[in-house]
Order: structure tokens, then sequence, then C-alpha cells
């Protein structure tokens, strides 16, 4: 199986594309669809919190489609935020009211956002519960979709996804959006044990590649890595999805005075930790496009950048022995339109 990360945007918005990989050939009758996530969709128009005066962005570079209608119909389209560069309604009500197989799953500001537009049927959106891991002895809040088998002899996969807030983060920007991916399977795919690892730190997994579900962090803002500790050792350990498969994290550092929120993007500070203890594959630069910022909330910004080089010197150092290859997380900056596919079985060593 393998996942393909695409930006839609220079910013926060991606197209998630799960595919399975078949042992044998396809027979008669027999699918071998890919399950599609559409993170944060902001296309094209401004985004303003609460008025032009305080804030409104606008994209420097314009999106790889014009309408969310170009896509293939995704599975889900999920809105980790209820800021407007996040949940755009110009974008999001490009979206069929009723009908199709499309869900939105919200968090909790962002589905009250949303219903409140009174555009969607009721059923196409679903709030997204905030994940509590101080609740050891109570059900662990998941939202779970069955993928049915790619034929009649096959298993069922599945995808999970969770909403993973920041404590005490009075912003609202500072959570995550936790995705594992297990395919499903056909009559002719042949599957090894599943053996639950003995330990939820990732240098100690021994399961075999084809074993582990397919894993992504999306935290365009950042957060802490003890804000996703209890989800990394209670789910994303018991779904064998570790090491992580991708982060969808900030690269550059953006603060304002406290005043006005204070830390807005945690950047390669915040994500260091997350990519280095998680074994991460790739970490996908989010939400660091070029905008056109302004208002009165911009005017006391500050902004450290840290480009692909900076980042990869330090999570994919050059190998001593072989001072030409890089081992360890890949850094990746996509353009609008660009795309990167990762699997279980993908090894990142670079020959530039």
């Amino acid at each position: 199986m393998s996942l393909t990360v695409k930006h839609l945007n220079a910013d926060a918005s991606f197209l998630l594309t799960f595919t399975p990989i078949l042992q044998a050939s396809p027979s008669p009758g027999q699918s071998n669809r890919a399950f599609t996530i559409v993170l944060d969709p902001w296309i094209s128009g401004a985004s303003k919190i609460y008025h032009s005066t305080f804030s409104i962005s606008t994209h420097n570079s314009p999106s790889c489609i014009t309408s969310l209608r170009e896509l293939p119909e995704p599975d889900v389209v999920v809105i980790s935020q209820n800021k407007t560069d996040h949940c755009h309604q110009e974008t999001l009500t490009q979206l069929p009211r009723h009908g199709g197989k499309t869900i939105i799953l919200a968090e909790p500001a962002a589905a009250k956002m949303i219903r409140g537009w009174k555009y969607f049927d009721e059923e196409k959106v679903v709030t997204l519960p905030k994940w509590d891991g101080s609740r050891p002895h109570k059900p662990l809040i998941v939202h779970r979709i069955p993928i049915q088998p790619l034929d009649p002899g096959g298993t069922m996969g599945e995808v999970t996804i969770a909403y993973l807030p920041q404590k005490a983060d009075i912003t609202g920007l500072h959570s995550a959006i936790g995705i594992t991916y297990r395919a499903p399977t056909s009559s002719f795919d042949s599957l090894l044990p599943l053996t639950p690892p003995a330990s939820p730190t990732p240098s100690t997994l021994s399961t075999p590649a084809c074993d582990r579900a397919l894993s992504v962090i999306f935290s365009p803002h950042g957060c802490t890595y003890k804000t996703l500790s209890p989800y990394i050792a209670s789910h994303l350990t018991s779904e064998m999805a570790l090491p992580l498969t991708a982060l969808l994290h900030c690269f550059d550092r953006i603060d304002n005075p406290w005043y006005l929120g204070g830390n807005i993007c945690s950047g390669f500070p915040g994500g260091l930790e997350i990519a280095q203890k998680l074994c991460a594959k790739a970490w996908i630069s989010a939400h660091d496009g070029d905008k056109e910022t302004t208002g009165l909330a911009t005017t006391k910004i500050t902004v450290e950048k840290y480009d692909r080089e900076k980042v990869e010197s330090v999570i994919s150092p050059r190998c001593e022995k072989f001072p030409h290859r890089r081992t360890g997380t890949e850094a990746v900056v996509l353009k609008a339109g660009e795309d990167m596919t990762l699997s279980n079985s993908m090894e990142f060593g670079s020959d530039e």
C-alpha cells in the first residue's frame, strides 16, 4: 500500500491518496480503489479573521485547481480548525450540498461554523470529537471508516481519524489530526500474522513493514510532542502505524506578541522532536507558502524562516561512511500541484 501526498495550494491544503497494492493482478470484478482525503481546502479567494481590518490573507501563487469539483469526489474532507484559511466557506461550498460519498469531518468549532452556513445536509457534516488521553479507562475517541474488501475473499481495511487539541492553547491553532490507513485485501493477497509490537517506542518496532498501517500527523501550525504522546502510545502502537509515514507540519516559526495570541506557528523548533521520535519517513512543509497578509493582527509579527536545506541538515544528516547519501527523515517542500508517494517499504536515501 502507498500514500500519495499532493499539495493543492501553497499553504496547508493537501490531497492524500491511500492506495492498496495488490500481490497479484486484479481479477474480474476486483477493485484497486484508492481512499482519498482532502485536508483544509482553501483554493481561491481571501481568508479573513473577524474583519479585513484585523487580518486578511490571499494567495500570492495560484492553487493547482480552481475548484474542488476538479478533483475526483473525495471520501473525506477534514477540517482541522475553524480559522478561515482552514475552514474556507467559498471553497467548501463547492462540494455538493447533499448526496455523493463525501463527508466533512470537522473539529467541533469548525463543525459548528459549517452547520451555521445552512448549506450542507445534516448528515454531510460530522463533528470530530476531541481525543482525551487523560481517561485511561474510557473508550478512546477515534473516527473509524471501514473499507470494503477488494473482492469477496478479501479482508476489510480501515481508516482512522482523530482530533488532537493542545491543552491550554487559547488560540486554538496548535492542534493535530492523526490519520491511519490499513488497506483492504483481496483473496490473492497473502498476509503475515499480525503481531503487535512489544513497545510503543518506534526504535524497538520489529513488526514487518507489510503488517504496519500507514500513518499521517497533520499539524499545520504545529503542536507539542506531549500533545501527541498519548495518541502515539495507545492508538498508533495498537494500529502498528509506526514509524510515521508522513508529518505535515510547518517549517517556519511565526510569533505575535502575547496580546495578539503569541505563537502562531511553532515551525522547525516545534516539529523536530515529533519527526525524530516518530522516525518520520517524510516531513512535508505545511502552512509555509507565500501569502499576502495585512491588517492590525499582522503589524507585530516576526518570522523565523527555515528552508528545506536547513531542516534537512538536522533531520537527515549526511552519512559519514557515504557522504553523498543522507539518512533519516526526508525534508520535503511541495509546490502547488506537486506530489510525492510513500510506502511502508520505502527507504530514504538521497544521492544529491
